[in-house]
């Protein structure tokens, strides 16, 4: 809980933690659960399984999740000066829960909605953007995106709107409209050849 509201007269929650500013405990939370969740669904897709607790059983799907989360974390570090340590605690509770085989989230739930999961300042572009302008390394996070653009599942309208723009439109306009990039950031030409691959 954000402290500034209430000054000196902090009232006594159990479980409670404050902090002085809620921001980069907001992008803690994006950057780990969701990006992690949407690393999994789509590689889970890919790979035909169903449960979001099965896809972190399927190959080498954990690693790349963990792969993942390891760069996310590397940006948290040099954003906002969280403890190494401490972080990587947080992302392996995390994969604990989405191992979890009493949790029913399947893949098509968890990956429904990939416009929005690519776009500017979610899960993906968000955290692999500012480690471009950090120069740090943002491999993993291309890869988790190349697997959310194969993301084809017909009952999702966003799946098959992204379907039709790799479908017929060149791999800059897809950029453009998919993630806000520009073509002066230095992720956009990744994210160029990224799309390029997919539409093959």
């Amino acid at each position: 809980i954000e402290t500034g509201p209430f000054g000196d007269q902090r009232p006594e929650i159990p479980g409670a933690t404050w902090v002085p500013d809620l921001a980069p405990y907001i992008e803690r939370k994006l950057f780990t659960v969701n990006t992690g969740h949407a690393t999994t669904a789509y590689f889970g897709y890919a790979a035909g399984v169903s449960k979001i607790s099965d896809a972190l059983n399927e190959g080498d799907i954990e690693t790349k999740v963990a792969a993942v989360l390891a760069e996310t974390r590397s940006l948290l570090v040099a954003k906002y000066g969280f403890d190494q340590a401490e972080l990587e605690a947080y992302a392996a509770k995390i994969m604990r829960r989405f191992a979890n085989p009493y949790l029913p989230d399947t893949v098509e739930r968890v990956g429904r909605s990939p416009l929005r999961k690519l776009s500017r300042n979610d899960r993906f572009v968000g955290p692999a953007s500012q480690l471009a302008e950090r120069g740090l390394s943002a491999d993993a996070l291309l890869a988790a995106m190349g697997a959310a653009l194969r993301f084809d599942y017909a009952e999702d309208p966003e799946a098959v709107e992204l379907q039709r723009l790799l479908g017929t439109e060149p791999a800059e306009v897809v950029v453009d409209a998919v993630t806000g990039l520009g073509a002066d950031h230095p992720l956009y030409a990744a994210m160029v050849e990224l799309v390029k691959s997919v539409q093959g």
